[in-house]
């Protein structure tokens, strides 16, 4: 199994980076994610969203995942199940309401490790 994993043809580490910035009026919240989106991970943006909607003042939060290298379609669909789908009240957090958006391209970025490297090449898809 570690063989195939050299080879690009094993499972990938798909992990998820954000970078948060917030409006310095506390009006709004921009979460850039770059990595992969997966299903399994997506969930780890809802205790940032959380956190920044007790920050922010009027909540308004962007995650834009536009720059990410790798997006699930599971993954969008469980945080669209989510409510985070566009400019509406997010239904995980009743006690105050916002809006909570997602940007991500129109054709989602397939995993790297399923696509063959070149002969000799040294980096990995990891």
């Amino acid at each position: 199994m570690k063989n195939l994993a050299r080879r690009g043809t094993g499972t990938m580490n798909h992990k998820l980076r954000i970078t948060v910035r917030l409006d310095i009026d506390l009006h709004w919240a921009r979460m850039d994610v770059h990595g992969c989106l997966t299903e399994e991970n997506c969930r780890a943006l809802l205790p940032i969203v959380r956190r920044s909607f007790r920050i922010l003042q009027e909540p308004n939060v962007v995650i834009d995942a536009s720059s990410a290298q790798h997006i699930e379609r599971e993954g969008v669909d469980a945080l669209h199940g989510l409510g985070i789908t566009g400019p509406t009240a997010h239904p995980v957090f009743s006690d105050r309401t916002g809006t909570c958006s997602l940007i991500v391209p129109d054709v989602l970025p397939v995993c790297p490790s399923h696509f063959p490297r070149p002969h000799g090449s040294h980096r990995f898809a990891a």
